[in-house]
């Protein structure tokens, strides 16, 4: 992703500083933003430390935003306080509409036991654990542009599992090709949730953003294809510790 970026810097000829700042200057920005840090900290900390669910880290977060905007910054009124909750509530409406439903799509799955006859399908088809890997890859990269990643990971992962197992596939490694295939989904047509939400929040064009997203989803295919196909890059640091 640091590659993409650099590169599309350099094509496209985004400003740069001219000079690196000095310490006194990076301090004076980090002093200016502390109150930003503190609201990360909140998200990454609470979390990752099992203090919270991402929900609830969200409306910690929002509280926390709401209280600096108003008391610290003092850059936040009633009024524009109002036009943030309209605009918020517009573009929550698009997407909880997509998630609707995408949980549609998956009641149907479950309903039926598509993801069985899925599974029984490819051991059918062929034993080969590279063939087996390349068939889950495609089936989740479908379903990750239609469906909730919550609700297929729930419905799919178990099924799966037992497929990947059964071509000697590591569980650790399975489940990163797993959570990757489902977090590209989030940003792939047509339902991808986090590309409707940047597209409400930058207020252009759908078509635009999917364009500019391409190289970065390369990039993204690509280590999905290492970590699937070279299990050193998920698993080689756990197996160099443990001498597996």
């Amino acid at each position: 992703m640091c590659l993409v970026c650099y590169i599309e810097s350099v094509k496209n000829n985004y400003p740069k500083r001219d000079r690196m700042l000095s310490f006194k200057e990076i301090m004076h920005a980090g002093k200016e933003a502390i109150w930003a840090i503190i609201m990360t900290a909140i998200i990454l900390f609470g979390i990752m430390g099992g203090v919270m669910t991402p929900t609830e880290a969200s409306i910690v977060c929002v509280a926390y935003g709401t209280i600096v905007s108003f008391f610290i910054y003092k850059k936040l009124n009633l009024k524009s306080f109002y036009a943030c909750l309209k605009q918020t509530l517009s573009s929550a409406a698009a997407i909880m509409g997509l998630v609707a439903f995408a949980n549609v799509f998956a009641y149907i799955l479950t309903k039926e036991r598509i993801p069985n006859m899925i599974a029984d399908a490819m051991l059918s088809l062929t034993t080969n654990k590279f063939i087996i890997l390349l068939l889950i890859n495609l089936f989740l990269i479908f379903v990750g542009m239609f469906m909730e990643t919550i609700a297929a990971l729930l419905i799919l992962f178990p099924v799966l599992l037992q497929v990947a197992t059964q071509v000697n596939v590591d569980p650790i490694q399975f489940g990163l090709i797993v959570v990757m295939n489902l977090v590209l989904g989030l940003c792939t047509p047509p339902v991808g949730v986090c590309l409707f939400a940047a597209t409400a929040i930058g207020g252009n064009k759908l078509s635009e953003n999917v364009k500019a997203l391409t190289p970065f989803l390369i990039s993204n295919f690509t280590v999905l294809a290492l970590v699937t196909y070279v299990p050193a890059v998920s698993v080689g640091v756990m197996r160099l510790f443990t001498g597996g």
